[in-house]
């Protein structure tokens, strides 16, 4: 079915249940699903409910995917729309999705075409039926419609604009003079580092780069849905959420029980290479190296191990400082960037001729030193991961003040 087509398709659709009726017959409509009569009370004239999918092989995909199931039995019409990107995978995507330029859109398959793909990939889905009013169901898929015109012109980034949070803010804002009420539970009840580990700690390497991204945030406020909402987290809450009206009336979210289309077959094997295993065998080796150039006088290992670890860490800090600056994730200030900024390199560049610069290793062991007290501290938890790589950068600051080298 061409593009064109199906827009038209969805304008019909978008028209009033009343004069349904009398438009033309709908046994000419190309469609996947079977024709059904409009219901006296209109409830199945249009159908809404979300799908939420396990989580894919890709790292792209370790945390599911949210699409939204519009359905108009009567004309024949079944459409999953979903949030996706620009890019296909690849080099060229990472690169994108690293510099936070990479831009999303709507798009739309039939309901047969969305589920043969998860099922291809042997991955999970569930169905949660919304309990929107008529015109709400309307609104939405008029508001999919436009989105789908609109084409992939939205930021796209993996914590605060992502699948399942632009899909929530599209269901918000078709809401007529109602909200959406979900209950104070996990993870939302939790501080943001807490929130963090309920939802990323069985990926490891995700939850490190979450961390470091958004280490900024208070560790122990509640973190706000629009951080933290992903498949996961949107299956734990929507049983339990209410639709609440201006005048104080309430209604289940869901219209009926969740059903499982799809049985997930696929199940993700963790990573041996853990973040704290890899910043230990780093912190093995820092440490060997320099015993090695003080007991063995291997001055030109040590130094080739300072010239890799300075260039990773200006690439490091660089990165930061960025981010940082373009308010990647929504967040203007990190953390990490007391530890991990580009003053290293600007006094390399300016003073390594220096007689001083000696005493620069020094400076920096003790901002070390004073920055693993107090990140720990903030974070309510010892954060084995950032610490493991900080002592390994401080090990060598301080056998560089002992004994006088230069990058």
């Amino acid at each position: 079915m061409s593009f064109l087509v199906r827009v038209l398709f969805l304008s019909t659709v978008l028209l009033p249940a009343k004069l349904f009726a009398q438009d033309a017959p709908t046994d000419s409509i190309e469609s996947p699903t079977a024709i059904e009569e409009v219901l006296p009370d209109s409830s199945n004239f249009v159908t809404a409910s979300i799908l939420l999918s396990s989580p894919g092989k890709e790292a792209f995909f370790a945390l599911g995917h949210s699409g939204i199931r519009l359905k108009s039995p009567s004309k024949g019409l079944d459409y999953c729309f979903s949030f996706s990107t620009v890019l296909q995978l690849g080099p060229a995507f990472n690169l994108v999705i690293i510099l936070g330029q990479m831009k999303g859109g709507y798009e739309a398959v039939t309901f047969e075409e969305y589920i043969k793909t998860f099922a291809d990939e042997g991955r999970g889905v569930m169905e949660y039926p919304l309990n929107l009013t008529l015109h709400e169901e309307q609104d939405l898929w008029r508001l999919m419609d436009q989105k789908i015109m609109k084409g992939p012109v939205d930021k796209f980034d993996f914590i605060k604009s992502n699948c399942t949070s632009t899909l929530m803010n599209a269901i918000n804002s078709i809401m007529q003079s109602e909200r959406i009420e979900y209950p104070l539970t996990e993870p939302l009840n939790m501080g943001s580092r807490d929130a963090l580990a309920y939802v990323e700690g069985d990926i490891p390497w995700m939850e490190f780069f979450s961390l470091t991204m958004m280490s900024g945030l208070p560790a122990k406020a509640p973190i706000p849905i629009g951080l933290i909402i992903c498949p996961a987290v949107w299956q734990r809450l929507l049983p339990e959420a209410e639709i609440v009206g201006l005048n104080g009336d309430r209604r289940p979210a869901l219209e009926s029980e969740p059903r499982q289309l799809l049985e997930q077959k696929y199940v993700p094997t963790p990573t041996w290479l853990t973040p704290i295993r890899a910043f230990s065998l780093l912190l093995v080796i820092a440490i060997l190296i320099t015993i090695a150039e003080w007991l063995l006088k291997w001055k030109r290992v040590a130094k080739a191990f300072d010239v890799i670890l300075f260039a990773a860490y200006t690439l490091f800090a660089t990165y930061l400082f960025y981010a940082s600056c373009i308010r990647m994730f929504g967040l203007f200030w990190n953390n990490l960037l007391i530890a991990f900024n580009l003053l290293p390199f600007i006094c390399w560049l300016l003073f390594r001729k220096k007689a001083f610069y000696r005493k620069l290793f020094a400076f920096y062991s003790i901002m070390l030193i004073a920055f693993m007290a107090y990140f720990s501290l903030y974070m309510g938890r010892i954060e084995w991961a950032h610490e493991l790589l900080l002592a390994t950068l401080l090990i060598r600051c301080m056998s560089r003040y002992l004994k006088n080298h230069r990058i």
